[in-house]
């Protein structure tokens, strides 16, 4: 079966189950195999499947020390080489393939992050997703994913968070490219804005920005992300907007240091989130 695995990733997981099930023939035979379809392998989404599979042998312990160290070689070594095919890779993509790199691109950099590998890969890892971010012909889904995965590692302040926002969701953004940058910094951040005063603050100021008519043609992409959120959230989330103003007793009045706008914004919402109807 190992011999006949045709992919990188295919083989990479064959190695683990082995491993696993402690078939000291069939892991020795498949490492062996897996460092030479690696030699050759230059398919990034290819490279990037590989490496969840192999960061779990290695987190888990499941190898012998032999074995681990070169596997840790080996991933290091693919990690390197992801990284600088990424960038090519996120050009040009249809709807569907940028969505399946964005998902191996997700998965791989929890695997590198949970491994800790060295600094130097650490580095090269994020400086491949960097390079896609600064790509002018990254796909706009890509580019919103690597962005959220920079913010994540701290690679991206909330001010730098909140001044790319709103270039690359200004209302002159042609729509689908506005939607796949959004999709893919928040599709899988949305229950990060509860507790992440930061980015909740960079959203915030974007969204303080848009005229009214922008607001209103960026409606559908709030939907789109946000309708991952079950209902406990949103209500979670509009509070920690407003300072938590509905859990506040009744006859108290929060003051939200957000200017006079916000607090008049704040006088119509703050009836609806505790059970008024809002007129007035």
């Amino acid at each position: 079966m190992i011999e006949a695995a045709a992919t990188l990733d295919t083989l990479a997981a064959l190695v683990q189950g082995a491993i696993t099930a402690g078939l000291s023939e069939a892991s020795t035979a498949g490492l062996a195999a897996l460092e030479a379809r690696a030699a050759h392998s230059s398919e990034c989404l290819e490279i990037l499947t590989s490496v969840p599979p192999l960061a779990d042998i290695i987190r888990y312990g499941e190898a012998r020390k032999t074995e681990t160290n070169r596997l840790s070689g080996l991933m290091e070594r693919l990690i390197v080489e992801g990284a600088i095919a990424l960038p090519y890779a996120a050009r040009d993509l249809d709807e569907q393939a940028a969505a399946t790199l964005a998902s191996a691109m997700r998965k791989a950099d929890e695997a590198i992050r949970l491994v800790e590998p060295g600094e130097d890969v650490l580095n090269g890892w994020r400086n491949g997703l960097a390079a896609v971010l600064e790509g002018s012909r990254a796909t706009a889904l890509l580019a919103g994913c690597v962005a959220h995965l920079l913010y994540e590692a701290g690679r991206l302040s909330a001010e730098a968070a909140a001044g790319l926002l709103g270039r690359r969701l200004s209302p002159g953004t042609p729509v689908t490219e506005a939607a796949g940058f959004f999709e893919g910094f928040f599709s899988t951040a949305g229950q990060r804005l509860i507790y992440d005063e930061g980015l909740r603050s960079a959203v915030d100021s974007w969204l303080k920005s848009l005229d009214e008519d922008a607001f209103i043609a960026h409606l559908p992409l709030l939907r789109r992300v946000f309708s991952n959120l079950d209902s406990m959230e949103r209500r979670r989330l509009i509070e920690a907007v407003l300072g938590r103003a509905a859990r506040l007793p009744a006859g108290l009045t929060p003051t939200p240091d957000g200017g006079e706008a916000w607090r008049r914004h704040l006088e119509r919402l703050g009836p609806l989130l505790l059970g008024g109807n809002g007129n007035g």
